[in-house]
């Protein structure tokens, strides 16, 4: 469930709905529209907004509730999303449940506010394909087919598709490595210095920012398993958690892969620039 604190700005990575067509391209439906309702302990559903108001558009097929969490919410909410594919097709409701939490920061039990109050990253094609990229450097683009041995999650739905388990890193986390490691290859060169993101990055640009964004997560992920990590021998019977060391040496790779060709695809390239002018001068 999506948790949201109240007077946060909504953002394309809180509330979303991306709508596909049979084949899984993202299309545009003939009509789509959305209403938020508060829910009581009983179940009860009490309509908190205007009916079926207009969604905002990242890009066809991807749709956001877009305004902020009223300061006055808290509790559980339903957001229902009323969709026609075609004209003449009836008319589909899909529900996602999100909660509102009262935080103050100066009082607050939670040890991180910022958490709570930092928006997410918006998703567009282009930074969807980067992610896709990292994903596979990764194999962490089909948890069922790839993690045998991981328990199942709590959310029971992955993707859409299957509910056994879920990715290991998530959108968010991808993208801002990606917006890391643009970062390193603008400065990298202390000859030239760019102001590239991973939208306006060349292509090359692109495929070698995907490596380290890789590498950072694996870093990330190791960082995670530290403290996670456990040793101990009792009656001749030993047991070593020791995940983090696998995860790092797995991103030492990807870096030093990031740091052989991150000059190479900085560098400044020579170039001649010449005058045209009439072969015989009159």
């Amino acid at each position: 469930m999506v948790v949201l604190n109240q007077g946060k700005p909504l953002t394309p990575g809180d509330l979303a709905l991306f709508v596909r067509d049979g084949a899984g391209r993202l299309c545009i439906p003939a009509s789509i529209s959305y209403s938020l309702f508060s829910v009581d302990e009983a179940g009860q559903r009490t309509l908190a907004s205007a009916p079926q108001m207009s969604p905002g558009m990242v890009s066809p097929g991807i749709y956001y509730v877009a305004g902020s969490i009223p300061t006055i919410w808290e509790g559980r909410y339903d957001l229902i999303w009323y969709l026609k594919q075609f004209p003449n097709s009836n008319q589909e409701q899909i529900v996602e449940e999100f909660e509102v939490v009262r935080v103050d920061p100066a009082r607050s039990s939670f040890e991180a506010p910022s958490v709570l109050f930092t928006s997410q990253p918006g998703l567009n094609p282009i930074l969807a394909n980067l992610i896709m990229t990292v994903r596979e450097l990764l194999s962490d683009e089909n948890p069922d087919r790839n993690y045998h041995f991981r328990p199942p999650t709590s959310g029971s739905v992955v993707a859409g598709f299957n509910d056994r388990v879920g990715f290991i890193w998530t959108d968010k986390t991808i993208i801002r490595m990606l917006r890391l490691a643009t970062a390193k290859l603008n400065t990298w060169n202390p000859m030239a210095q760019t102001n590239y993101t991973p939208e306006t990055a060349p292509a090359d640009w692109g495929q070698c920012i995907c490596v380290g964004a890789a590498a950072m997560c694996l870093g990330k992920e190791a960082a995670r398993w530290s403290a996670e990590g456990m040793s101990y021998s009792l009656n001749g019977v030993s047991l070593d958690l020791n995940k983090a060391s696998e995860y790092q040496s797995l991103g030492q790779e990807y870096e030093q892969e990031f740091q052989t060709w991150a000059p190479l695809i900085t560098a400044n390239r020579p170039a001649s620039v010449g005058l045209r002018q009439q072969r015989w001068l009159l």
